[in-house]
């Protein structure tokens, strides 16, 4: 049987970057049977997006397509990419990342034999400069990336949480769309503004409506991570923001009022033994907090504030 793959890149101001995820691209083995295609979605840019896509296509192994989506907004271009795609299977890479040759492959051969839903890939770090000794394995989630060799010790119980799913690198039925809806767009990064969140929105939902979702070690891509998302101010501000993204997402939540004290005193705590690391982990989760029920009181404001 054959089978129809979208692969979709959306992309805002990183022309520069994309050539190179456009590069991997080309470079896929795709397996036998499979149809593929790649669509770039344009998230409203002003440098030489139009330009990079359209040298791509011009020697392109696959049929290329780009779009430009006026409306800023990640949500509202992973949104158009599935509008556009004519897959069977669409999977999604971030522009400043790059894909592993056997990638979209081990994607496609996980979800067909789990029956996956949806299934999200290994995602490591490609750092830009050298890493502060601060920032090590218990932080790398905050930059959306995995430890590779503390998966590999884990059951696969343990590596199949929400913690785990980043949409740098995932792939989902066409259908599943379908059946459980669309990324959210009041919700995801616009413009300046770091909000995430519609991922894993996304991810939760597919889950607590009986979906099934995996995790496909073998699919894989490396993520770069610049210079300047290697700070404390960075990581405060992402997951702040987080905070505000988990608030409008609704359902259930960790931030309980007990989480800010204990997270201060364990920060304290870790300072004192000199364990920068804990310490600067424990501070974002303050942060998180934070922003959490910023988003809460904003709710409660508006809904006040209806006539």
């Amino acid at each position: 049987m054959s089978i129809t793959l979208t692969i979709a890149v959306p992309t805002h101001n990183r022309g520069r970057l994309l050539g190179r995820t456009l590069r991997s691209i080309a470079a896929l083995r795709i397996p036998a049977g499979i149809s593929a295609e790649c669509v770039v979605i344009d998230n409203n840019s002003s440098d030489d997006t139009g330009a990079v896509v359209a040298s791509f296509g011009e020697t392109a192994p696959m049929a290329t397509r780009y779009v430009f989506e006026t409306r800023i907004g990640s949500s509202r271009a992973r949104n158009r990419a599935i509008d556009e795609a004519q897959g069977d299977f669409i999977l999604f890479i971030d522009d400043d990342a790059i894909a592993e040759p056997d990638w979209a492959g081990a994607m496609l051969a996980e979800m067909e034999r789990r029956r996956l839903d949806a299934a999200c890939g290994l995602v490591l770090p490609e750092w830009a400069a050298a890493r502060p000794r601060w920032l090590g394995p218990s932080l790398y989630a905050r930059l959306a990336v995995h430890d590779e060799p503390e998966l590999a010790r884990l059951p696969r119980e343990r590596i199949e949480t929400i913690h785990n799913f980043f949409s740098a690198n995932v792939g989902f039925r066409r259908e599943t769309f379908n059946r459980f809806g669309r990324f959210r767009e009041e919700l995801g990064v616009i413009g300046a503004n770091p909000m995430s969140g519609e991922d894993t929105e996304m991810f939760l939902r597919i889950i607590r409506g009986g979906g099934a979702m995996g995790f496909a070690s073998a699919a894989r891509v490396r993520h770069l991570i610049p210079a300047e998302r290697m700070s404390r101010r960075y990581l405060r501000r992402k997951s702040y923001a987080f905070g505000v993204g988990s608030a409008i997402a609704g359902g259930p939540t960790h931030n309980s009022l007990d989480k800010l004290g204990r997270n201060l005193i364990r920060m304290t705590a870790a300072l004192m033994r000199g364990d920068t690391e804990r310490a600067v982990y424990h501070e974002l989760e303050c942060a998180n907090f934070l922003g959490y029920w910023h988003g809460r009181l904003n709710l409660m404001r508006k809904r006040v504030a209806k006539p």
